[in-house]
């Protein structure tokens, strides 16, 4: 495997989080925080960051093995900090959800973190670790599909009781990746893509407030209904106001901290529309070039994790990958208008400690990968070939 595969990776993940810094110095003073001290989130991401790269860089030079003799440990720490969000004291309840936990108990009001972050690389450290000692029975309705699915739902549905449905959609399409190039049989997967389906279907019904965004996103290009429904013109504000400024970039953009719908047009400038931003200040230039780092990043990580020594390797490098371009297509999405609003932030750009946290921990994993691949003595297993990682019809 070529070492430009891992220059390539971290190259361009740490200039999507350069960029991250200068847009978050363009856009925090205009931030609900920042209007008291406008570096304040700066600052804050600045230790979240110098955290998650000593994280990063201690996890690259640790053999990825452990993290499967650890596995359970693990998967009981995340179900416990997940639980840890629905504690009175403890957990912290903003904008309807209950995705934090905080020492607000103690006086520490401005010390939270996302729990959800971090349980999703363990969900995924969980799933290949079991996929790996069951691997002879992965065509088993069982050991192969039925037991991995229900250990993936405690955390998954703990999530989504926090009313943080994206990111436990995410989890769930990464995890049903993962069982699929590990063997499980078409129809099991397809059967579970379809209840998944059905379940979120039936989450975003009985919960008005995401049934209320899904109702506005029919009619995001309907001025008409604008006009007519204040709640529908109030839930689409956001991707309104972030089409505006994508459409006033142009080519070649405003210029650097010129963007006019930051001045408080468009709200959360600096987390989940940061994307919109980049647009108008960058223009149709920095979007794509915004774009193309991710999938060069991407396909590499892709590239380390199907060279990697053994089947763990393979499948905990290609979850890791998946929820960090998941999360990138969603937000992009979101913020272009082609999907409905969905606060998930852009990874390594957005504000917001936990996931810069969560992404320099999985980029550690997988540089880790990259390092044992190189050093490992055995082939690697084939991801095509007679020892397939295809499902098994």
């Amino acid at each position: 495997m070529s070492r430009s595969s891992a220059y390539l990776l971290v190259i361009s993940f740490l200039l999507l989080t350069a960029l991250g810094f200068v847009m978050l110095l363009s856009t925090a003073p205009y931030s609900q925080e920042g209007q008291v001290d406008g570096m304040n989130g700066v600052r804050r991401q600045g230790v979240w960051l110098l955290l998650g790269l000593i994280a990063a860089g201690v996890l690259s030079v640790t053999d990825y093995h452990n993290l499967r003799r650890w596995a359970g440990p693990l998967f009981g720490v995340a179900v416990v900090l997940l639980v840890l969000c629905f504690v009175p004291g403890v957990g912290v309840n903003m904008g309807g959800s209950s995705r934090w936990i905080g020492l607000q108990s103690l006086g520490f009001k401005s010390i939270r973190g996302q729990p959800s972050e971090l349980a999703r690389i363990i969900i995924i450290i969980s799933l290949a670790a079991w996929c790996a000692k069951f691997r002879s029975q992965r065509k088993e309705f069982l050991r192969g599909f039925v037991y991995p699915i229900l250990m993936v739902a405690l955390p998954t549905g703990l999530i989504a009781a926090e009313v943080d449905l994206g990111t436990a959609s995410l989890v769930f399409l990464a995890c049903t990746g993962m069982l699929f190039i590990a063997g499980a049989r078409w129809v099991y997967v397809i059967g579970l893509i379809m209840a998944g389906a059905i379940l979120l279907a039936a989450a975003i019904h009985f919960i008005p407030n995401r049934m209320a965004r899904i109702t506005a996103f029919t009619h995001l290009n309907d001025p008409e209904m604008l006009k007519q429904s204040a709640e529908i013109n109030d839930k689409n504000h956001q991707q309104i106001q972030s089409k505006i400024a994508l459409g006033a970039g142009g080519l070649s953009g405003q210029g650097l901290g010129e963007s006019r719908q930051k001045l408080f047009y468009l709200p959360l400038p600096h987390t989940d529309f940061i994307f919109a931003i980049i647009g108008e200040e960058g223009g149709l230039a920095a979007t794509l070039g915004v774009i193309l780092l991710f999938l060069i990043g991407g396909l590499s990580g892709m590239i380390i994790s199907l060279n990697a020594p053994d089947r763990f390797g393979q499948l905990l490098g290609f979850g890791l990958m998946s929820l960090i371009l998941g999360q990138a297509c969603i937000n992009v999405g979101v913020t272009t208008g082609c999907l409905p609003n969905k606060g998930m932030p852009l990874p390594f750009i957005s504000y917001g400690g936990s996931n810069l946290f969560s992404c320099l921990v999985a980029l550690g994993i997988v540089l880790n990968i990259y390092l044992q691949a190189r050093e490992s003595t055995v082939a690697p297993v084939p991801f095509l070939g007679r020892e397939k990682l295809t499902p098994a019809v």
